[in-house]
């Protein structure tokens, strides 16, 4: 099992539409590729039906919400309190790793099950988010720093596409 896990660094008391908009984008990636997806830290939301009918309602993108839907019921679209022992290793992806902490990509594909958490934000992944993380991810290689969304295709691609490999 590998999932995508976006970690709420907005507000954590009201919803944006940023938070609508992130959940659409990711999920016809992990549809598309084989991930699950996942929500840490999304309190303004009691469950993953409600999540469905809010981006079903609010957005066109993901055809209006319909690959979350299928996510949700297929069993691979989450909403968590903290990650599960069964989502596997907790990987942060940063353009920032700690070099004592840092993974190649060769060595996450020889992992059973990952999570790759990403902070949807301007300050990204928060340093406890950071410390618990078993291993940090620089998907450039070369420390650039992209937009989450562009990350979460990047990461979607490169995982999925190995795991058809397998």
């Amino acid at each position: 099992m590998f999932v995508l896990c976006l970690v709420n660094t907005y507000d954590k008391l009201k919803l944006h539409e940023i938070h609508l908009r992130s959940v659409a984008r990711a999920a016809p990636l992990c549809y598309a590729f084989g991930l699950h997806l996942a929500l840490l830290d999304f309190p303004f939301w009691k469950d993953e039906s409600e999540i469905v009918t809010a981006v079903r309602e609010y957005t066109t993108i993901g055809e209006h919400g319909r690959y979350l839907e299928e996510l949700n019921k297929s069993g691979r679209f989450h909403l968590v309190e903290k990650i599960p022992a069964h989502f596997g290793v907790p990987i942060a992806t940063t353009s920032k790793p700690d070099r004592r902490k840092s993974i190649d990509f060769e060595n996450i594909l020889s992992l059973p099950s990952a999570t790759f958490l990403m902070g949807l934000g301007r300050k990204g992944l928060s340093g406890k988010v950071m410390k618990k993380a078993k291993y940090h991810w620089d998907v450039t290689h070369r420390g650039i720093s992209m937009e989450t969304c562009t990350a979460m295709g990047v990461i979607a691609a490169l995982v999925g596409c190995r795991l058809w490999k397998t």
